[in-house]
């Protein structure tokens, strides 16, 4: 567990680094930046302000790709998640399972990491308050004040997790103004009005100025979710609940300088959520008859039902974890005139312990099961940087260094144990471990210890050739390392290997504005994804080298500004990755498991449209649409050994888009009566790289929203609401089913509520 002693300490350290680290800087500097987003934005309500280029710039001008969910139409569409941040832009797919938060599960214009391994980089880095969160993002999403999803590779500005894009996050940040308070609840309870699973929300935040120079703002969020599986054999509903508590302070002690620290705490209990549910029944397969009655005929098994919502399973242990991770930043900006000088220190705890994982989900008989595991993952960073702002151009250049720690140790157990609650590692054995495969076979538990280390230094340049034309662009070196220990059966590591890589991307592009509503623009950027060990599933050979993505992205667009408060923008891309880094399944030892590899090279191309803004006082909206085509190259064989050369990627809908809006009017006095709705379509998806035409979830739209009252200021809202209004019945991801092992013809699926599951409830929210 994490201790308040360690964090006070932590805590310490980081804003000892990040004084001294500016204190360095400013030695080399004697000319700030614009001042905060968080600033601009409470100072000019009619622009959307973006740090998109680490700088501040209205919506309107930035030249890049770029979503906004502000924090309006973040709270009407119930977005608590990851997995939920794809229902605010067509570009963005998020595919978390279990465990899935060590690499976000993000990916955009149909790219992102697509290996299923902790030390594996993201493609999509996640960015909250400007600390990078790089394989520790976490699933919870609370207080937040806005949300940019910048699309392409970014990596010039934020780093080697950035290849395909960004989603870039800042909380709600403390305010000198005064004190408030915000509350919030939404309620939903399973077999009530046509909820499939139960829901409970507690949200609140508390802001207090302690003088005219420090403001402290406290957010905290419970999540929990029942029933969304359940364990026919034991008769158990799955519950998962998150907790977050957020803590920021802000302090001016003088003109020029201004202090962000920001410390949270996350944690995630799931009990009786099973690695995916058996979805699509067995057939056609060897042993499909057998597999068949062994799930569904209670005197072999426990007589579940096998449907597309993909809620029941067997299991006689029930699967549990636990992850708790601890954050903890320190913000320094130094303005010296046209140069401001920042610092950002931030270290990053993940604490995950596997009491119990079930993968094959079958009572009575050998099953694969991951239990007793602790995995520890730990991260620090440190960026400095000075943005220069003088006449005719604009600089933004700094310093990074990350280092990165990932270690699978021993929770209990007892190593070569074959009881229930002793077992420790991956084993195939019945549930009282009397039987074991193969044959006389023991769990077996790998101890596996990544280190890597990252240094790189950047510029970006924007220079002004006329007053409607800038040219930009910018380079970034980066220097990385990692190292990959492995042991068997002992706490120690006796076989490390490592690799080093280095890497200059870039970018460069124009910028034209003939006018103050109109923004055109062209660009080409270099992506950069470092390379990875990762233990490799086949024990024939030990680690599996991932090769460096490399990515070379085209990009056009226009934003324009058709009235006061509404812009469209549309854009064309065309981007080449090689050495994709992505995944096989295969059966090992009776058993399927994923072994990781490069795909040579993958293609995306298309165009994206979005509209939105305010039409009237009572009628807001958010429209979006992409066409992406992304293809798997000639020859490519699926997991099922078919050639699928030429079909659009797992995970990547050819046709996306979004629709989000409210309407509202006077219904008695200062209260008005509203009616809000999103709606996300997409074409048919590959959800798993095989062939089978089963693995394609067909075309559809999920439909949610809520109706309800709220008063003339939003000082309180309550409403009725329902997300999937139809039951579809679209999961997060498909996997194929084996039994006696062989592929059985059947598919597991990975449920998500709200995509898989219907929920209708309550919701209320006050501020004071």
């Amino acid at each position: 567990m994490i201790s308040l002693k360690s964090l006070a300490i932590t805590t310490a350290h980081i804003c000892t680094v990040s004084l001294l680290a500016l204190a360095t800087a400013a030695q080399a500097q004697t000319t700030a930046a614009p001042q905060s987003a968080d600033e601009t934005a409470a100072s000019d309500d009619s622009a959307i302000v973006v740090t998109a280029r680490r700088r501040v710039e209205t919506l309107l001008e930035v030249p890049v790709s770029v979503s906004v969910a502000t924090t309006e139409q973040l709270a009407r569409d119930q977005i608590y998640t990851l997995t939920d941040l794809q229902r605010i832009t067509p570009a963005l797919e998020v595919s978390q399972t279990s465990g899935g938060e060590n690499n976000g599960g993000a990916r955009l214009r149909g790219l992102g990491t697509a290996v299923f391994n902790s030390s594996v980089t993201p493609s999509v880095a996640f960015v909250v308050d400007d600390v990078p969160q790089g394989n520790l993002a976490f699933p919870q999403l609370f207080d937040m004040g806005q949300v940019e999803v910048l699309r392409g590779p970014q990596g010039t500005l934020f780093g080697q997790s950035a290849s395909a894009g960004v989603v870039n996050v800042r909380s709600v940040a403390p305010s000198l103004d005064g004190y408030s308070a915000q509350f919030g609840a939404d309620f939903a309870d399973k077999g009530t009005a046509g909820a499939e699973y139960g829901l409970l929300v507690l949200r609140g935040a508390i802001n207090a100025p302690l003088s005219d120079k420090i403001a402290v703002r406290v957010a905290s969020q419970l999540r929990q979710e029942k029933g969304l599986q359940r364990n026919v054999k034991l008769g158990n509903d799955s519950n998962i609940r998150d907790i977050g508590v957020r803590g920021r302070i802000l302090a001016k002690p003088t003109e020029t300088l201004t202090l962000n620290l920001t410390a949270e705490y996350n944690n995630n209990r799931s009990r009786g959520t099973n690695f995916f549910v058996l979805a699509i029944a067995p057939t056609g397969r060897p042993n499909s008859a057998a597999s068949n009655n062994a799930f569904t005929n209670p005197a072999g098994n426990c007589g579940m039902t096998i449907s597309a919502r993909a809620e029941q399973y067997c299991s006689e242990l029930e699967p549990a974890q636990q992850s708790e991770v601890l954050s903890l930043s320190g913000m320094v900006d130094l303005d010296l005139g046209d140069v401001t000088l920042t610092s950002i220190t931030s270290y990053r705890k993940l604490q995950r312990e596997v009491a119990r994982q079930d993968f094959t989900r079958l009572a009575g008989a050998a099953s694969a099961r991951s239990e007793n595991l602790l995995n520890k993952v730990n991260q620090f960073t440190q960026e400095l940087r000075a943005n220069y702002s003088g006449s005719g151009f604009d600089v933004v250049s700094g310093l990074f260094y990350a280092k990165y720690n990932y270690d699978q140790l021993p929770l209990g157990g007892t190593f070569g144990a074959r009881t229930p609650a002793d077992r420790v590692g991956f084993s195939i054995c019945t549930a009282a471990g009397t039987f074991c495969i193969p044959g006389a076979g023991v769990p077996t538990f790998t101890r596996e210890d990544t280190q890597s280390r990252t240094y790189a230094a950047f510029a970006d340049v924007t220079v002004n050739l006329s007053d409607q034309i800038d040219l930009f662009g910018g380079l970034r070196y980066t220097d990385f390392s990692t190292s990959l220990g492995l042991g068997l059966n002992r706490v120690t590591t006796t076989n490390r290997s490592s690799i080093k890589d280095e890497n200059v991307s870039g970018r460069i592009g124009l910028r034209y504005q003939p006018n103050s509503d109109l923004n055109v623009y062209a660009s080409y950027a270099r992506g950069y994804k470092t390379p990875a060990l990762v233990v490799n599933a086949d024990p024939s050979v030990a680690t599996v080298n991932l090769k460096p993505e490399l990515a070379d992205a085209f990009e056009l667009g226009v934003k324009y500004a058709v009235a006061p408060g509404v812009q469209l923008e549309a854009n064309a891309y065309y981007n080449k990755t090689r050495n994709f880094q992505s995944q096989t399944q295969l059966l090992i030892n009776t058993q399927l498991v994923s072994v990781a590899n490069n795909i040579p090279s993958v293609v995306s191309r298309g165009f994206e449209l979005s509209a939105f803004g305010k039409v009237s006082d009572n009628l807001t909206f958010n429209a979006g649409y992409q066409f992406n085509v992304v293809k798997y190259p000639t020859g490519f064989l699926s997991d099922d050994g078919v050639n699928i050369g030429g079909q659009q990627l797992v995970f990547a809908p050819r046709h996306k888009a979004s629709l989000s809006g409210e309407y509202s009017r006077a219904v008695f006095g200062d209260v008005l009566g509203f009616l809000n709705a999103n709606v996300v379509y997409k074409s048919a998806t590959l959800l798993a790289a095989r062939a089978d035409p089963r693995y394609r979830f067909p075309a559809h739209a999920t439909i949610g929203g809520a109706i309800g009252v709220r008063d003339e200021d939003s000082a309180w809202r309550a409403s009725i609401f329902v997300r999937n209004l139809t039951k579809q019945r679209e999961p997060t991801a498909y996997l194929a089913n084996s039994f006696a092992g062989s592929i059985d013809g059947g598919i597991r699926a990975w449920p998500v509520g709200g995509l898989t599951a219907r929920v209708v409830g309550l919701s209320f929210d006050a501020s004071f």
